[in-house]
């Protein structure tokens, strides 16, 4: 995904009215930005491919709730609601 993309699906998540439901497309746009990236692992990201939808809602709940640390992750988790974060999750399982 070029830079152009990825700073339009970061704009676009942002700048939705909270009152907003929100996309899981649209914010799994922004996690296959780098979470795919065939250089992630080396990178210490972990590939989200083959993860189940709890295992990647635990991570982000831990990232949210402070009990796993990151440099961006933990930002990211605590923009969204648990219940967000689950919606999130199992999109990001599905596709």
């Amino acid at each position: 995904m070029q830079l152009k993309q990825r700073l339009t699906a970061l704009w676009l998540m942002w700048s939705l009215p909270v009152f907003a439901e929100i996309n899981p497309q649209l914010v799994a746009l922004n996690c296959v930005s780098c979470h795919q990236d065939h250089a992630a692992p080396e990178r210490g990201i972990p590939l989200l491919v083959g993860l189940s939808a709890q295992t990647i809602q635990q991570d982000l709940l831990d990232f949210k709730y402070d009990r796993k640390s990151a440099t961006l992750m933990p930002r990211i988790a605590k923009g969204f609601s648990d219940d967000e974060l689950r919606v999130i999750a199992e999109y990001i399982a599905q596709h």
